[in-house]
């Protein structure tokens, strides 16, 4: 019935041939149906122009699955009553921005290009600043302070003990002139003389003793370490200072490469990345002068994002904060979602009568590319009190047949073999649709190109029927 039909195909001019050829529906069609099936066929793989059908299913290879645009959603658990969605859009949290701000007046090298993905510890800029080099100068005048340190306190300690010794020897000599006078007489000039001398030797010690108070606080602390002292404690204040301005951690600004310590070799201050992100396309160009506190660089974490919707206030006697819930692509075809976590805004709009829900993606969960600051997606929250988990697949896999609903199944055993299924619908929420019958979890069913895969069958060519679990087709239902 169909070769006159091909006749005057042939026979037609050629802007009609290719006219028809853009019609790959047409085509398929034509490669899908015939008068009689070799049943044989189905055990060979199909080719490019053709389809092989049999009673078990259509046979279709790896290319065109991909010339149809097939792509494939599984079964799975999932709460389908009791599932409130509501539009929103992504928005970067507070923290996942970092701007990068100069510390110092002085003259900037950008070393990063806009859009750049950095990794924490990736150098951003160089300042070229002279407060910078003033800090330098005080850090190493700290660090001799600290070697010099105990050096001092054992001067001072042997100067005052030196000075107490010989305080003891003429307050000795005092004494036996003072005996001696009052036993012999003659003494009184010489007894004089040792006074004054013990006199000025207590003067002294009581300098040295100052003198040795100024060492032991310079060098150590209440307890006596080594090392703990004023000028260690100065030390570490210019260390966190440089530590601040460079992003450098002070054990890493004290070692030492080439004979040098590192605070001591950078001849500009260098700023490293904080955190992992890219680069915003807006930063200042090397070679700029700017003032403290101008801002060169921003950061952004594209994973530092949450999902900000709006729900009803009729809806708050169903909502609590920690409910389960999901962020879902807009777009039907993207069967991926990602499992979050339900916070209710502290202030509702009075206005609308609407409450702002904030939704943040699993902690560790791989976030993928179409999720970003500024695009919508939308946000399903599983309500308190709602039914448990069903076996469902995307409602867009379903189509109809005529009178049937069916859904295309692949076979677990043979992946290039697809069976029409009659669908035995249950609940659904508008997105996802409960399959009663014939499926189990993780089979995979088709979503783009059904309505291709729909018009290359014919009435009476595919059987309907299920699956059993060992990959076999039975062509009734049970």
């Amino acid at each position: 019935a169909r070769l006159p039909r091909l006749r005057r195909v042939a026979g037609s001019t050629l802007p009609e041939q290719l006219r028809l050829l853009f019609v790959p529906a047409f085509v398929l069609m034509l490669a899908g149906c015939g008068g009689q099936h070799d049943h044989s066929a189905a055990q060979k793989p199909a080719t490019a122009a053709a389809a092989a059908v049999n009673a078990g299913g259509t046979t279709l290879t790896e290319t065109m699955q991909k010339n149809l645009g097939i792509t494939w959603a599984k079964a799975e658990y999932r709460v389908v009553q009791g599932v409130l969605r509501m539009p929103g859009r992504f928005a970067a949290e507070p923290s996942a921005r970092r701007p990068y701000q100069a510390p110092l007046a002085g003259r900037i090298e950008v070393l990063v290009r806009p859009y750049q993905r950095v990794a924490a510890g990736t150098p951003l800029y160089r300042l070229h600043a002279a407060e910078w080099s003033r800090l330098q100068r005080e850090i190493g005048e700290a660090v001799d302070a600290v070697q010099a340190a105990e050096d001092r306190l054992a001067a001072a300690q042997e100067h005052a003990a030196a000075l107490i010794q010989a305080t003891v020897l003429w307050s000795d000599r005092l004494v036996v002139l003072d005996r001696l006078g009052q036993d012999v007489g003659g003494k009184a000039a010489e007894r004089a003389e040792v006074a004054g001398r013990v006199a000025d030797l207590r003067i002294t010690s009581a300098e040295a003793k100052r003198t040795l108070a100024e060492a032991t606080r310079l060098a150590r602390n209440a307890e006596g370490k080594p090392g703990t002292g004023q000028a260690q404690i100065r030390l570490d204040l210019l260390l966190g200072q440089a530590s601040q301005l460079t992003g450098l951690a002070p054990a890493a600004l004290l070692a030492v490469t080439a004979g040098k310590p590192a605070w001591m070799a950078m001849a500009a201050l260098e700023v490293q990345a904080a955190a992992a992100g890219q680069v915003e396309g807006t930063l200042l160009a090397s070679g700029s002068w700017i003032e403290p506190h101008s801002t060169i660089l921003t950061v952004t974490d594209p994973a530092g994002v949450c999902l900000r919707a709006t729900g009803l206030q009729a809806d708050l006697p169903r909502l609590r904060d920690g409910l389960k819930a999901r962020i879902v692509a807009t777009d039907p075809a993207v069967a991926a979602s990602l499992p979050a976590t339900l916070l209710i805004g502290p202030v509702a709009d009075a206005t609308d009568r609407s409450v702002e829900l904030i939704a943040r993606p699993a902690e560790g969960a791989s976030l993928p590319a179409w999720v970003r600051p500024g695009v919508t997606a939308n946000l399903e929250v599983v309500l308190a009190g709602s039914a448990g988990e069903e076996l469902a697949i995307p409602k867009a896999a379903i189509i109809r047949d005529g009178l049937r609903t069916v859904f295309f199944l692949r076979n677990s055993q043979r992946p290039e073999l697809i069976h029409k299924m009659e669908a035995d619908l249950g609940a659904s929420d508008g997105r996802w649709v409960v399959i009663e019958s014939d499926l189990k979890e993780g089979d995979q069913v088709v979503l783009d190109g059904i309505y291709q895969l729909k018009l290359m069958q014919q009435p009476g060519s595919e059987k309907i029927g299920h699956v059993h679990a060992d990959g076999t087709f039975h062509d009734a239902k049970h």
